[in-house]
């Protein structure tokens, strides 16, 4: 790009000036004004008042305490004068950094030439200090985010988070005990970083109960965090459950192990799915879906508090951080209701709004995975009368011929189970099961 202005995305690193890299060294030095947040600024002007003491920087620089994308375009047209610019970030550019925004939004500088010098991210620097390979880590960030933070340990062998203080380590210790006392984890280690690259750094293994009880020290920290679960390399890629894992109450229902496996494989659940769980009763379906779609979001929605109680216990139970809970009865409590459009439906009970529930999912999202049980004729019935409905529907995509739907499947689960009786075995009928699914047949959502 033929252009006199240049904007500089700049990694700092982990803080220490020593770390800088001499292509993010040379760029800041050769920038009119530099913008960041408070703290990272501080560290860029250190690094160029050691320029200056050693003769490598001359001129006069100005310091601004911006770093949202829009706010730094704002002031450069108001301010045009500046034709060398730097925006500085800690770490890496490329690693859960702020410097995302300004490739996302590179309209806003027009006229400008944005470059990117990366710096060394706190993965690599921790990495080398506990002198271990980081190829493989699962890279994760507390800093003014949420993740699922259990799930993510027992799936992966090894994940290192940022975190954003000491209240994020005691966060994380609770919630590891808890994962322990539960058997939902069996054994980790885990390995502390703070203040990377600063003389007060400190580096060291921790159990999750020091973390837990971590006092502030008289330095303000920032955190890193490692936490090893060899076990997640013979985990099963398969996460049903049995029904004996879960928390079981008189009188709410539970899908059955059997046709809750059927269903949850019939909805083709990806790590990322947003799932609405219709009807939640135990919430069997719920965990299943979370521990699934760890980097997605599962809404139990449940009309009896009694019910919606006891899915909130069993999502407590396997650490699970994803699940939002609602009560009422679905689809009008999900009328106004603030969420993400459901990429898959699951319907264990309508409470007689079936049809209703069906048409706000699939004008939610035209592209939904709806997967529905039914134990009744006369529900099932009342399905095959609504599918017939949508099949003669339009879909109103670009073929014009097409149904509302597609890709529906009809199957009935009849599971007899063996059960003890004195020295002998007998085999004991549970009720049928039909399980319907199907695909909204419009664009994806």
């Amino acid at each position: 790009m033929n252009t006199e202005k240049q904007l500089f995305l700049i990694g700092l690193g982990m803080g220490s000036g020593d770390l800088l890299t001499a292509r993010a060294k040379h760029a800041l030095e050769g920038a009119e004004i530099v913008f960041g947040a408070a703290r990272i600024l501080e560290s860029a002007k250190k690094v160029l008042e050691e320029s200056a003491s050693r003769g490598e920087k001359q001129t006069t620089v100005r310091f601004e305490s911006l770093y949202k994308a829009e706010e730094i375009a704002s002031y450069l047209k108001e301010n045009p004068q500046y034709a060398s610019v730097a925006v500085v970030f800690s770490g890496d550019t490329g690693f859960f950094s702020g410097a995302a925004q300004f490739f996302d939004r590179e309209n806003l500088f027009e006229g400008w030439e944005i470059r990117a010098e990366s710096g060394i991210s706190s993965a690599v620097y921790f990495a080398s200090k506990l002198r271990k390979s980081w190829q493989n880590w699962k890279l994760l960030s507390l800093h003014g985010a949420t993740c699922n933070t259990i799930e993510q340990i027992r799936r992966n062998p090894a994940c290192f988070f940022i975190l954003s203080g000491a209240e994020d380590l005691r966060t994380v210790g609770k919630k590891l005990e808890t994962a322990l006392k539960n058997g939902v984890l069996s054994s980790i280690k885990c390995y502390l970083g703070s203040n990377l690259s600063y003389n007060v750094e400190k580096i060291r293994q921790i159990s999750p109960k020091e973390m837990e009880n971590f006092a502030e020290s008289e330095h303000p920290a920032l955190f890193v965090l490692l936490v090893e679960n060899e076990h997640a390399r013979f985990a099963s890629e398969t996460p049903f459950l049995k029904d004996e894992d879960f928390i079981r109450r008189e009188k709410i229902p539970m899908t059955k192990q059997e046709v809750r496996e059927l269903s949850v494989c019939a909805l083709r659940l990806s790590k990322y799915s947003v799932v609405y769980d219709i009807g939640s009763g135990s919430g069997s379906v719920t965990v299943e879906a979370a521990r699934i779609a760890t980097e997605g979001q599962v809404f139990a929605i449940e009309c009896n508090e009694d019910a919606l109680s006891l899915t909130h216990e069993n999502i407590e139970k396997f650490c699970l951080e994803n699940v939002s809970f609602v009560r009422g009865f679905a689809p009008a409590c999900l009328e106004n209701a603030d969420f993400p459009p459901p990429t898959h439906v699951f319907i264990g009970g309508s409470k007689g709004n079936l049809a209703e529930i069906v048409r706000f999912a699939l004008k939610k999202n035209p592209a939904v995975r709806i997967v529905a049980n039914f134990v009744s004729l006369e529900n099932l019935c009342e399905m095959q009368n609504l599918l017939k409905s949508l099949e003669e529907e339009s879909s109103g995509g670009s073929d014009c011929d097409a149904s509302k739907i597609s890709d529906v499947e009809i199957r009935q689960v009849a599971v007899t189970r063996a059960e003890k009786a004195g020295d002998f075995h007998l085999m004991k009928a549970q009720n049928p099961v039909w399980v319907v699914s199907f695909s909204g047949n419009g664009e994806k959502g």
